[in-house]
């Protein structure tokens, strides 16, 4: 993977994290929202955290090594 598509797939899980808790705070509670919710939260975590792992390891990887 290239840093644009790491970079893509680290902010886009941390949108959806804001998206869901934006509408519980103004309490916006339907049906598919919560199912939205529950099918969505835990993979949003796991890749809001892998990924940017993942571009610091490249990012140093490359920087540290000798051209």
């Amino acid at each position: 993977m290239n840093y644009k598509e790491l970079i893509t797939f680290s902010i886009i899980p941390w949108i959806n994290v804001l998206m869901l808790y934006t509408l519980n705070f103004f309490k916006i509670e339907h049906t598919l929202i919560g199912v939205y919710h529950e099918l969505t939260m835990l993979p949003s975590l796991l890749f809001g955290c892998i990924f940017p792992v993942l571009l610091a390891i490249k990012f140093f990887r490359n920087f540290f090594t000798p051209s």
